[in-house]
């Protein structure tokens, strides 16, 4: 017997990924700072815990979710630590003064805790593969209604880059590829996956591909391209030595995979934003990233065990950078290292970083359709950030959790 409680746990669960943006919504309670996503979440949390309490239901603890909870539980470590021993105040070369603990502090609760219980409740709520399609499904139509709300703000407001790159209400085009690109990957799962007669879903499923295929073009995020062609290609190979029935179909589905990537590329070669990306000398995203490597390198040196603290890359890029670099970056305001590694290690320190390469490793202990998306965060992550922020924090926490519950059926049947 489902009683009414569940009922109202479960279907805020099934429509959270709407709630993903809402974290643009910024106020204070008792002078604490919050946004409407963690005031979702804590609710969400609250009302699962109350359910389960007045219920008297068990909650799942078997040995594969108490590994992931191990690994949470490092990164929440490492958070922990690095965010109190972070330095109340820091100077900046301009003779500012960067309130270090206090943003430290935030982060840490919005970007850490609030994503972590997030994932909690799924993983406790969640229990079939039906439930992953339909929280899936929420996710990708979320994502769609991101980009067409992203070419509304581009058409009637600022919703264009300097360079005229498509980014929405983000603050960059980078941003708006992180948040649509896992979504894309599972709708063209899903797409492979539609069986006859053509139901809603499959129009719906069919209608986001193409607002997603279309937003992310426009966002020209040659690592959002990247990671989209490199993580389907994986899926693809991996399909082709599983399935030897259908090798030949597989081999021409991957053969095309090869001719459109590298047709993407030959409509590039020849526009100014490819000619800046292969220019190391003069001042280009490649050359300034390499800068910020070379810095948060540096940082990684002085600071091994801690980090520098949740989110205070940037003012540690700002003082250090000249030091390290030997003369002014090319770009002073640097929020995240754009790599994933790095930035795990220098937000949460070794502990982070051995919690990003744990779940990592459990998340391939059998073989999933969302590690399509997974995938697609790691290499997106090489070059930029698909974690080390509000919304994206969740959607990395929602592919775990429904990798876990796929894990667990499979095991089960």
């Amino acid at each position: 017997m489902v009683s009414p409680f569940q009922r109202i746990v479960r279907s805020l669960v099934m429509v959270s990924p709407f709630f993903y943006p809402a974290y643009l919504l910024h106020f204070k309670l008792a002078g604490i700072p919050f946004t409407g996503l963690e005031v979702f979440v804590y609710l969400l949390f609250g009302l699962w815990l109350f359910e389960i309490i007045r219920d008297h239901r068990n909650v799942v603890w078997d040995r594969a979710i108490r590994n992931y909870w191990l690994a949470a539980f490092l990164l929440v470590a490492g958070a922990t630590i690095g965010a109190f021993l972070a330095p109340v105040g820091i100077m900046l070369p301009d003779g500012s003064v960067f309130e270090g603990r206090q943003v430290a502090l935030g982060i840490w609760k919005g970007w850490v805790i609030a994503p972590v219980l997030y994932f909690a409740v799924l993983t406790q709520v969640l229990r079939s593969s039906n439930e992953v399609h339909r929280i899936l499904r929420a996710y990708i139509y979320s994502a769609a209604l991101v980009g067409l709300a992203s070419h509304a703000v581009a058409l009637f407001g600022d919703g264009l880059a300097i360079d005229y790159r498509l980014k929405g209400f983000f603050e960059s085009a980078n941003y708006l590829a992180l948040y649509i690109i896992p979504a894309l990957l599972i709708d063209i799962r899903f797409l492979f996956d539609r069986r006859d007669p053509l139901k809603i879903w499959d129009y719906l499923d069919l209608s986001s591909f193409a607002i997603l295929a279309y937003t992310l073009l426009f966002t020209q995020s040659y690592a959002g391209i990247l990671a989209v062609f490199g993580a389907f290609g994986i899926f693809v190979l991996i399909q082709l030595f599983k399935n030897r029935k259908q090798r030949k179909t597989i081999g021409i589905a991957f053969a095309i995979l090869v001719f459109a990537f590298l047709s993407i590329v030959a409509t590039q070669i020849r526009t100014p934003k490819f000619r800046q990306f292969v220019d190391f000398q003069n001042r280009s995203s490649t050359s300034v990233r390499l800068e910020i490597y070379q810095v948060a390198l540096d940082l990684v040196q002085k600071h091994p065990l801690v980090g520098v603290g949740p989110g205070l890359f940037q003012p540690n890029y700002q003082v250090d950078a000249p030091l390290v670099l030997g003369h002014a970056p090319m770009e002073w305001n640097m929020p995240h290292p754009h790599n994933i590694f790095l930035g795990f290690w220098l937000n949460a320190g070794l502990l982070g970083l051995a919690a990003f390469l744990v779940l990592l490793v459990l998340a391939h202990r059998r073989f999933t359709y969302p590690l399509i998306a997974l995938w697609s965060i790691v290499i997106h992550g090489l070059f930029d950030m698909p974690f080390w922020k509000n919304d994206l924090a969740m959607i990395f926490w929602l592919i775990l959790a429904v990798i876990v519950v796929l894990q667990r059926e499979g095991k089960q049947a």
